[in-house]
């Protein structure tokens, strides 16, 4: 039993000596740590933008493109695309639309809600709103710093846009011959525009550590221009009895600057350049596909 136990001993601290030297004779990994993950060809960013002089100027007052991309409503998606290690692709992009339709027939059960001498038959009225809106751009990086990594770009947005509305009513009319007579009113107004902005930009990142973000400052030259605008209103009347139908119509324009004119014609086109129109703090999410 003694023996036993003596052997058992023995071998126990031979192998914690062993295990001890091999702990003593251990080499660590070599890591060498970067400043900064910085991208290369095939990579790509969530890019967001952050507005530090300028709005959006798409009714235009001023040259602004857009206000950047702040994951609220009416802010464009945009993204980056590293072509090869210095030629970044860019893109945004931003689709809205907004319909209703609101249509019937008023109620003319006789003590409850009966239709009043010249009043409402039936009714329908349609709103359509839509923009559509894309961005694309390019940007060479000069270094290969992840401390200043700086770089120049253009840009080039195209934006459409339309508003419609149609309101149709019909009247219900009691005569002195007690005939029935309808009239029949459909107001129609619409607006279509298109921007077209035209940028030049200058700005630079700096890698976060080695994390795959980058924060940046941009700046530069915009240039913006705006066809169309104007606002075109038909106006239709029909009047219909037993006997006769009569119709009505009139086409005029307006301009939502100044709502109280109307013309027979005309023509609207803006154009606004400025620089620094649009200085923006960028931040992007860089990934590998």
């Amino acid at each position: 039993m003694k023996k036993t136990l003596l052997v058992i001993a023995l071998l126990a601290v031979g192998g914690s000596s062993a295990f001890a030297q091999g702990l003593s004779t251990r080499e660590n990994e070599a890591i060498v740590a970067k400043l900064g993950a910085r991208p290369v060809a095939g990579d790509a960013a969530l890019n967001f933008v952050i507005p530090l002089v300028g709005l959006n100027g798409n009714d235009g007052t001023e040259a602004g493109l857009f206000n950047g991309n702040l994951l609220t409503p009416g802010d464009l998606l945009t993204f980056k695309w590293y072509h090869t290690d210095n030629l970044v692709i860019r893109a945004g992009i931003r689709l809205y639309a907004d319909n209703d339709r609101i249509s019937g027939d008023v109620l003319d059960e006789e003590g409850f809600s009966e239709i009043p001498e010249g009043g409402v038959s039936t009714n329908k009225v349609i709103n359509q709103n839509r923009e559509y809106t894309i961005a694309l751009g390019a940007e060479h990086h000069f270094t290969n710093s992840n401390i200043f990594d700086v770089y120049t770009g253009a840009d080039l947005l195209v934006g459409l846009n339309k508003e419609r509305s149609t309101v149709e009513t019909e009247y219900l009319n009691i005569d002195g011959t007690l005939q029935d007579v309808t009239t029949r009113d459909l107001l129609t107004s619409q607006t279509n525009s298109t921007v077209i902005g035209l940028a030049w930009v200058v700005g630079w990142n700096t890698f976060v550590a080695q994390l795959p973000i980058s924060v940046g400052i941009e700046y530069g030259l915009s240039m913006k221009w705006l066809l169309g605008g104007k606002t075109k209103v038909t106006e239709e009347r029909d009047i219909t009895n037993a006997n006769s139908l009569e119709s009505y119509a009139v086409e005029y324009y307006q301009d939502d600057a100044l709502p109280g004119n109307i013309y027979s014609d005309m023509s609207k086109r803006q154009f606004n350049m400025d620089t620094n129109q649009n200085v923006r703090l960028t931040l992007n999410f860089y990934f590998t596909r």
